[in-house]
């Protein structure tokens, strides 16, 4: 559970990010809790449109390091990297043409440590999450049900025909069709600084996994077989 959460979470964040250019490069950091006893750092990396993260955590006593990619070259795709054995595994998600518009209600100003915010709940195929977007922030990238680009456009118009702007500060996820918090990213850390173009290419040594996870086919699954597909790439990921 905590390996899938982690996951989604990562996708979560990446597509918030994607295909956007900001003034300048970015650099920011997340505080996830909800996934164990300790927060869980998730620090991103922004440059023309493409997004890094990468993300720490302690599985049954075993440490992980999950860096995914999200390149404008490559849309409806997220790369998944495992330093262990030095692979990756594609994500992919193609409904362009089913993607149905996400329910969007704007809940009203609020304060997120320093930043003045607007909070927004957003509800898709079951799943319901809050945002608060920071209006001192450069606008980004609108947070969706996995990583389809098309579901991505239609958030960002819709809160665009709404007024609402800026960077996600903080953004809580609801179990499905309830109001209970299942975890929460708050931002603690916002640069705007140069970082290097390797940072958002595969490193030399890596190669493709044989397992490719299809967001699309998930979503006709039930939550015992979506878990089962989870682990089985998680587990084919530590093979060597």
């Amino acid at each position: 559970m905590k390996k899938s959460l982690l996951l989604f979470a990562t996708l979560i964040l990446s597509s918030i990010f994607a295909n956007h250019t900001f003034a300048s490069d970015v650099y920011a950091e997340y505080k996830m809790t909800g996934m164990g006893n300790k927060p869980i750092v998730s620090k991103m990396y922004i440059k023309n449109g493409d997004v890094r993260t990468e993300v720490n955590m302690d599985i049954a006593g075993t440490k992980m390091n999950t860096i995914t990619l999200m390149l404008k070259s490559k849309p409806n795709v997220v790369l998944v990297f495992n330093s262990l054995n030095k692979t990756y595994t594609e994500t992919k998600s193609t409904s362009a043409t089913t993607a149905k518009n996400p329910e969007i209600k704007v809940m009203g100003n609020e304060k997120v440590g320093n930043y003045n915010c607007t909070r927004v709940k957003m509800t898709a195929e079951g799943k319901t999450w809050d945002i608060w977007y920071a209006k001192d922030l450069p606008a980004t990238n609108l947070p969706i049900t996995g990583n389809d680009a098309i579901v991505n456009q239609k958030i960002m118009a819709q809160l665009k025909s709404k007024g609402i702007t800026g960077m996600p500060a903080k953004i809580v996820l609801y179990k499905p069709n309830t109001t209970t918090i299942m975890m929460t990213m708050l931002l603690t850390k916002y640069e705007q600084k140069p970082l290097a173009s390797s940072l958002f290419a595969i490193p030399a040594g890596y190669s493709k996994n044989s397992m490719t996870m299809d967001v699309d086919k998930m979503k006709n699954m039930t939550a015992q077989e979506r878990k089962e597909m989870i682990m089985k790439m998680m587990k084919a990921q530590t093979k060597q």
